[in-house]
């Protein structure tokens, strides 16, 4: 079965191709709804890997860094866009924001396993970052709840698939949620991220290919592919396409 197991290369590809997807669906008009679907697993993926880069870094400052610069970088350039291109729909992605974030967070709970000090200055280093998360950064409540849960049964792969079923389940289900086909298949497909645990569970422990590319491919990938489809999508709107 070894097939079935895969490293972190091949499933940020995976994640990746699952990505485009679905901002096609959110930018280009009349796009079929489940494209949307494949979307919905991306993010729990990358903030899996962004807690298992937290604890594989050398400078986990320098880790955070590089995360809010290029979270700088999507902001500034959407900016740009929704300059150069009057009366579109402004972009509010910015993932980085997110789980740079997420790795404050981490950082404030790791502090506070140090000692007394550790604790007064990362509890609420932690709490603060969680809060801006929730109340600003793009994946919200879902991005604080994956970091926790991925932080915390890092090592207990068990525990960690149960919880994270239990909180998904409960934040996107559970909650009042109407369980007729259209609220689920054709409004919000959001509870879909339950799914996102079967490519993780797959995770084989590996890096894969580690160059320079394969490390920068991400950052650089998502602000361009989201700006293509916004220039895209604006024009088919346009002209009525």
């Amino acid at each position: 079965m070894q097939f079935l197991r895969l490293n972190a290369f091949q499933l940020k590809i995976i994640a990746m191709v699952f990505m485009v997807f679905d901002h096609v669906h959110q930018f280009i008009p009349d796009m079929p709804m489940w494209l949307n679907y494949f979307g919905r697993l991306v993010s729990p993926i990358f903030f899996y890997f962004v807690v298992e880069g937290f604890f594989y870094t050398r400078n986990r400052m320098r880790y955070a860094g590089r995360l809010f610069g290029w979270a700088a970088v999507m902001f500034g350039g959407s900016q740009w866009l929704a300059w150069c291109f009057p009366q579109s729909t402004p972009i509010h992605n910015n993932i980085f924001l997110s789980l740079a974030l997420s790795v404050v967070m981490m950082m404030g709970l790791e502090w506070a396993k140090w000692d007394r000090k550790g604790l007064l200055l990362g509890v609420p280093l932690a709490v603060v970052a969680a809060a801006v998360a929730f109340l600003y950064s793009e994946a919200s409540l879902y991005g604080v709840v994956m970091t926790f849960v991925f932080y915390f049964c890092r090592n207990r792969k068990g525990l960690m698939a149960a919880l994270y079923v239990g909180v998904c389940f409960v934040l996107t289900i559970g909650l009042g949620m109407d369980f007729t086909y259209e609220a689920l298949f054709l409004f919000d497909a959001q509870w879909m991220m339950i799914f996102a645990i079967i490519p993780i569970l797959m995770y084989n422990g590996g890096r894969g290919p580690n160059t320079k590319f394969t490390k920068y491919m991400f950052y650089t990938f998502y602000p361009v592919h989201i700006w293509i489809l916004f220039i895209v999508g604006y024009f088919v709107k346009l002209n009525g396409l």
